[in-house]
């Protein structure tokens, strides 16, 4: 079956699709992109992922693709004709600054626009939400970098951490700001868990302001529980009861390591089952 994806005003075959060897994603990563994960044809939280890619290209000074705002329209197609309306899928969205000739900053070429929807892997996903362990990283980041509130195509930073912690037998890499404060793993945001609250680092520890972090804050807010967005540092983690991730494709998976403590997966159940409930309904 041939994959069909939207690339600028069109859908085209996967392998047929092709951008300019000068577009400024691709030599620069100047641009951003969005990950949504959909199940049974409705993608999930979707005006939410847009709304951040819009403030993203705001301060990137990207144009906004006019076709974007046929966003909902080109997703469903996709959808349904690379047959994922009864599954689980996860849907790509990345723009990039366009094609420039002149290699300069001030020429205005046309944004480029691609979006695509595959199969996601659920048992990868389940795997996850059996327990994860993350190593924190041995380089800090600087928390007054702007382009850490906007998820860049020029992510290797964050693909160089998650390789970095897989080599060392890993799931997940830790960043750490030069404060020392905990901050996010390569593709996830992070929560802990102490009696019964739940801690996360805030946005100005120099974090990506995550789609799924933002709906468990407002879910954690909507059933009572106790939620402190707070700098963390390492030496906490051995106080806590527990800690997941969360990002858009997984929901949450909890860390049965992390900085080489351990935690009972079963202490903090109750807590985390009550979250992935609200996915479920969320989802239903």
């Amino acid at each position: 079956m041939k994959k069909i994806i939207y690339l600028n005003y069109g859908f085209v075959p996967e392998s047929r699709a092709a951008i300019s060897p000068l577009d400024t994603g691709f030599l620069f990563g100047e641009g951003l992109f969005e990950t949504i994960r959909s199940d049974d044809g409705h993608p999930l939280l979707l005006e939410e992922h847009l709304t951040r890619l819009r403030l993203g290209l705001q301060k990137l000074d990207i144009p906004e693709p006019r076709n974007l705002l046929q966003s909902s329209e080109i997703i469903a197609e996709l959808l349904i004709t690379n047959h994922l309306t009864q599954t689980a899928g996860t849907i790509k969205i990345v723009v990039s600054r366009g094609a420039s000739k002149a290699n300069r900053a001030d020429k205005a070429p046309p944004p480029t626009l691609m979006i695509r929807a595959t199969k996601l892997d659920l048992a990868d996903i389940r795997r996850r939400q059996q327990g994860m362990r993350a190593l924190i990283l041995p380089w800090r980041r600087d928390r007054q970098n702007p382009l850490l509130t906007v998820k860049s195509l020029n992510y290797l930073e964050n693909r160089y951490g998650l390789r970095e912690a897989q080599r060392r037998g890993f799931d997940e890499g830790i960043f750490l700001n030069q404060e020392g404060e905990l901050c996010e793993g390569s593709f996830s945001n992070l929560f802990l868990i102490r009696d019964k609250s739940l801690l996360t680092p805030p946005l100005t520890a120099g974090i990506l302001p995550g789609i799924t972090r933002e709906f468990i804050l407002e879910t954690a807010k909507r059933l009572h529980l106790d939620c402190q967005e707070t700098p963390i540092y390492p030496k906490e983690i051995k106080k806590c009861d527990g800690a997941f991730l969360s990002s858009s494709l997984m929901e949450i998976a909890p860390l049965i390591e992390l900085d080489k403590h351990k935690f009972n997966l079963d202490q903090t159940s109750e807590l985390r089952t009550l979250l992935q409930n609200a996915f479920a309904n969320k989802n239903s």
